[in-house]
């Protein structure tokens, strides 16, 4: 991405990516006709980071219900947002999810959300946001039957420790816009930012070995020096480049599992499917190919399954008979005839922060520098604005 920002005004940079392909943590594989994203990823239209860069129409994204279903003891609802939904009012309405004062409570935060800048929410007093949402009174009845099961995939944090700030952040996003996937998979996304650069000055395959100074050397034996040195990857990963050790891990990971099924869904809906029950493995169950045809092919839909994270935030490990048998179980619904594909065990999914105070980059030394989304908040988003941030820091200097 900075790349990208600084190929708009500059030509004389290198990117080096270690891998065949860009994109990092977003990719799809193609697989018997199947697009599977590696790890559970949507991209919400109301993200404003990528707007100079993305084109949303040319990706032809498919859009998930504003709402979602909601598995609890005494079965399932779809819980929406009839003012922009309004075929989900009656369903919202009786949904045992939620009390009344809850619902309008919602209401009330989403509205609220609305009217602020994004200035004044990173600019708010933080908190762990199972605090927050205390505080404004929502009962433990919401929080542990929709708030919870949606926002604890949001943030792969079931506890809903993490920071106010972000919690208002993205709840604020998801009342603004929607989310989506592109036809060929997350993986486009990427890859239309790639068609944008020189790929002359794209060096593929290049496991960067050293840095010193501003020089970098690769594992091939190449070595290139640069004014300034940009490093955009996961924590875990730049502070191995830098010699510098992690003392605990900062990094949430997940993993999903897809399945194939001949099988029409039992939503009506595009919509996630929330398990709301605070036990098992399960978070959350969803049919992409609902929400864009293209991820399966014709007479089949892929199913996807995300587990939670155990107690120490690790990923549930289990085999997919046992994962098809528990989301069975979870889901009330019949899986024997799922066909497993694959799955994913994404190790750094989301950034641990202690803290969210906005947009960021960091000098580690002179002309060396460090970008992504666990300097600003761990999203798409977030990484395009740590990105863009930087750029123009530079581009300024």
């Amino acid at each position: 991405m900075c790349a990208l920002h600084l190929h708009r005004h500059r030509k004389d940079y290198i990117l080096v990516e270690a891998a065949g392909r860009v994109g990092g943590r977003v990719w799809t594989d193609f697989q018997d006709g199947f697009l599977l994203d590696r790890g559970f990823q949507v991209y919400l239209d109301s993200y404003d980071q990528g707007i100079p860069y993305l084109d949303l129409t040319k990706l032809d994204v498919g859009y998930f219900s504003t709402g979602a279903y909601i598995q609890g003891s005494s079965g399932r609802s779809y819980f929406g947002d009839p003012l922009r939904e309004p075929s989900s009012l009656l369903s919202t309405l009786i949904s045992s999810a939620a009390s009344p004062l809850d619902k309008w409570k919602l209401f009330r935060l989403a509205q609220s959300l609305k009217q602020k800048s994004d200035e004044e929410i990173w600019s708010a007093p933080e908190v762990p946001t199972a605090a927050f949402l205390r505080s404004l009174g929502f009962s433990q009845k919401v929080q542990h039957g929709f708030l919870a099961p949606f926002f604890g995939g949001v943030f792969l944090d079931d506890s809903l420790g993490v920071s106010s700030r972000l919690f208002q952040f993205l709840y604020k996003r998801f009342a603004l816009g929607r989310a989506c996937l592109p036809r060929q998979g997350m993986a486009a996304i990427p890859q239309q930012l790639f068609r944008q650069l020189d790929p002359q000055r794209i060096l593929l395959h290049q496991q960067v070995a050293g840095l010193e100074g501003c020089e970098i050397k690769t594992e091939s034996g190449m070595k290139l020096r640069g004014r300034h040195v940009l490093c955009a990857m996961d924590q875990p990963s730049a502070f191995s480049l830098m010699g510098w050790r992690l003392e605990k891990t900062h990094s949430r990971s997940t993993r999903v599992y897809y399945f194939a099924t001949e099988e029409n869904p039992f939503l009506d809906r595009p919509a996630l499917l929330l398990n709301g029950n605070p036990e098992g493995p399960i978070r959350h169950m969803s049919f992409p190919s609902l929400v864009q045809p293209s991820y399966a092919p014709t007479g089949w839909h892929l199913v996807s399954v995300t587990t939670r994270n155990d107690i120490s935030g690790h990923v549930t490990e289990m085999n997919e008979k046992t994962i098809a048998l528990k989301a069975g179980e979870a889901f009330d619904i019949n899986t024997h005839h799922w066909n497993f594909l694959r799955s994913y065990h994404v190790l750094h999914g989301l950034p641990i922060m202690a803290s969210m105070s906005g947009p960021g980059f960091m000098e580690i030394r002179e002309g060396v520098w460090l970008a992504g989304d666990y300097l600003t908040y761990p999203s798409i988003n977030g990484a395009f604005q740590s990105a863009n941030q930087l750029a123009s820091h530079l581009l300024a200097d």
